[in-house]
């Protein structure tokens, strides 16, 4: 029963064409240099990523992005010259740097910072 049930999650995930997301994906799109590479401007707590003196952007945690729900993350990720001009944020949605299932894992990584 166990083997049939993994079977049918396995062909349901081949079906569909994307792979099921691991808890750490968004925190590989946030460090990889070929895709986020977030990590280039954005310091963050202490064991939720590699320690850099990045200090281009803001340093994110749980304080930083309180008051932030999914659709503002998901709308600065998309292109955050909409809110602020002369951002010099790169538009990853607009310039498809990041896919928007990336760009969804990239919000979940982000809310769930310390």
């Amino acid at each position: 029963m166990r083997a049939a049930a993994l079977s049918l999650a396995v062909a349901s995930v081949l079906a569909a064409g994307t792979p099921p997301a691991r808890a750490d994906d968004g925190r590989d799109l946030f460090i990889r240099p070929g895709k986020g590479n977030c990590i280039a401007c954005h310091q963050v707590p202490e064991g939720a990523g590699p320690a850099v003196r990045a200090d281009v952007g803001p340093r994110l945690d749980a304080a930083r992005l309180k008051g932030w729900d999914r659709a503002r993350l998901l709308a600065l990720l998309e292109d955050p010259t909409r809110s602020n001009p002369d951002s010099i944020m790169p538009p990853y949605g607009r310039h498809r740097i990041l896919e928007p299932r990336e760009i969804e894992l990239l919000v979940g990584f982000l809310h769930a910072l310390p």
